[in-house]
């Protein structure tokens, strides 16, 4: 078999490397703000996890490609702040010696707290980083003065944009300054996805013998390690960089999966954790859609309280894994890249946010961008088109049919349709398809009403070299049902697991064509300068 450059590159920089590369002393002393020894930290480098003893010291071996030093933050400190983001490391240099200071909370420890989850924020122009600037921002800053309490916020990756060999890094620094304390109004943890990468072979980092850890230096630079964890309450936070590059200067060709050496990090920092804590583990990828996902769910079965966010598809989606743990993919911050103000699956623009009490998710909900959090559902008439001046969609049933996108359902949810106050029944959740329908049919479980925007108003699929099928997605949470009397008083009523109740009246129907600002009103971004897209 004939190997590409590029591979070749790699396997020889891979050998010359490892016949140089030698394991690192490392030590030091974690002390409280008043000298006091810190014991039982935990320390690692993204590979081994150590803890302090009585003396607060600790010392270990450190691995060749390690890039940072740093401490599993415990629930009863401050997290410190360098710049506006986290800072619990001290980069790797030509010195043995890493101290840390801890500082204690300025309040007591409460087991009480709020994780804004924001999936994709994937902003590849300085447009972009406005729209974030100007939307996402004052959004999660105006719901969290809402809701009040302690507030921390986890990206889930795809913070920048690279497409192909273009790179969009620089982007980077900007999207930190907008998710530094003073401006998000909260600490903000971030997640490595696979448009954080810099793909130009020149600008690899030749310390690093693969190219999942050469393409991420630049976001380590920015952000801190892409393998650690941080406690707060009764829940232990931890965050895997799982997107595996499968060659080098190729922005297209990863894959999810973890390597040997991470889950043996994994496997380190969970023996120290409790098995009744709340585990959350964050990932860019699904787990599900990982190569090697039996072994990383293997790791969290013992604890009974873990449960998993990712981000990637762009759709929210509701996964329940063979051995139970709950996997929430989160739709995107950015929606359909910024397009528009929903994401494929017609989830609106927005972000997750998980109260939590104790070792348990007490509440979750999905906050769109700009509305209300009573926006939950949108209805459908089951004869409508929906589209515009580049393509539209006929959907293929009559008016007694009634189609309900309820953004953030799934497993546990209830969703009953009546007529004004007489319930009529529970609407059937629509089986989800393979993805592969570009045209509305009785099987298909698309929201429709976001394609006829995102492909046939905007026009994403006819030009510009984008592709259809990332604005065609499938729909998890599409309900259906059949009405006895077109003229019933529709009123869709939603239930979660936590007992909150959602409810929408409002039909969507018409030709998109004629009844534009009645139907697409919402999805209309706002208008800035333009700005060019290198």
């Amino acid at each position: 078999m004939r190997l590409s450059k590029y591979i070749l590159f790699a396997l020889l920089a891979a050998a010359s490397l490892q016949v140089g590369a030698k394991e690192k002393h490392v030590f030091g002393t974690v002390t409280d703000a008043d000298g006091r020894p810190a014991q039982g930290i935990l320390i690692s480098d993204g590979y081994t996890v150590v803890k302090t003893d009585a003396q607060g010291k600790y010392s270990f071996m450190s691995n060749p490609e390690a890039y940072y030093i740093f401490y599993t933050l415990p629930a009863d400190r401050q997290i410190p702040i360098r710049d506006g983001i986290p800072c619990f490391y001290k980069k790797l240099v030509r010195d043995s010696v890493y101290d840390f200071r801890l500082t204690p909370r300025e309040t007591a420890s409460t087991d009480k707290f709020h994780l804004f989850m924001l999936a994709d924020p994937q902003s590849q122009s300085t447009y972009h980083v406005r729209r974030f600037h100007s939307e996402t921002v004052p959004d999660v800053r105006q719901y969290a003065a809402k809701i009040g309490g302690r507030n921390y916020a986890i990206t889930l990756g795809d913070i920048a944009y690279t497409q192909s060999v273009i790179n969009t890094n620089y982007i980077l620094p900007l999207m930190k300054e907008e998710m530094e304390v003073e401006h998000f109004g909260m600490p903000v943890f971030q997640t490595n996805g696979n448009h954080d990468q810099i793909h130009e072979g020149l600008a690899l980092n030749e310390e690093s013998t693969t190219p999942m850890k050469r393409y991420m230096r630049m976001f380590e630079d920015i952000f801190g390690p892409t393998d650690y964890s941080w406690n707060r309450g009764q829940a232990h936070i931890i965050t895997v960089n799982n997107v595996m590059y499968d060659e080098l200067n190729s922005s297209g060709k990863y894959h999810g999966e973890l390597t040997a050496q991470q889950l043996n990090w994994l496997k380190q920092d969970l023996s120290y954790v409790s098995h009744d804590k709340l585990v959350i583990l964050c990932a860019h990828i699904p787990v599900f859609k990982m190569a090697n996902k039996e072994a990383v769910l293997k790791l969290l079965e013992p604890f009974k309280h873990a449960v998993i966010f990712t981000g990637h598809i762009h759709t929210n989606t509701i996964y329940r894994h063979a051995n139970g743990i709950t996997e929430y993919n989160l739709g995107a911050a950015s929606g359909c890249w910024w397009w528009s103000r929903c994401s494929a699956d017609g989830t609106p623009n927005g972000y997750e946010v998980v109260s939590v009490d104790g070792n348990k998710i007490t509440n979750m909900v999905w906050k769109s961008t700009g509305f209300d959090t009573s926006k939950q559902i949108r209805i459908y008439r089951g004869n409508s088109c929906f589209g515009g001046s580049y393509e539209k969609f006929q959907l293929p049933w009559d008016k007694k049919t009634i189609l309900a996108n309820v953004f953030a359902a799934g497993d546990g949810w209830k969703v009953q349709i009546y007529d004004g106050n007489h319930l009529l029944g529970d609407m059937k959740l629509m089986p989800v398809g393979d993805g592969k329908d570009f045209i509305p049919s009785p099987t298909s479980s698309k929201d429709w009403w976001a394609i006829g925007y995102n492909v046939g108003v905007v026009g994403r699929g006819h030009f510009r070299n984008s592709h259809r099928n990332n604005y065609c997605a499938r729909c998890t949470h599409m309900y259906m049902y059949r009405l006895k009397n077109a003229k019933a008083k529709v009123r869709v009523v939603a239930t979660d697991p936590f007992g909150n109740q959602y409810e929408q009246s409002h039909i969507v129907e018409g030709n998109a064509l004629t009844d534009f600002q009645n139907i697409y009103s919402e999805d209309v971004p706002p208008k800035y300068e333009p700005s060019p897209v290198w």
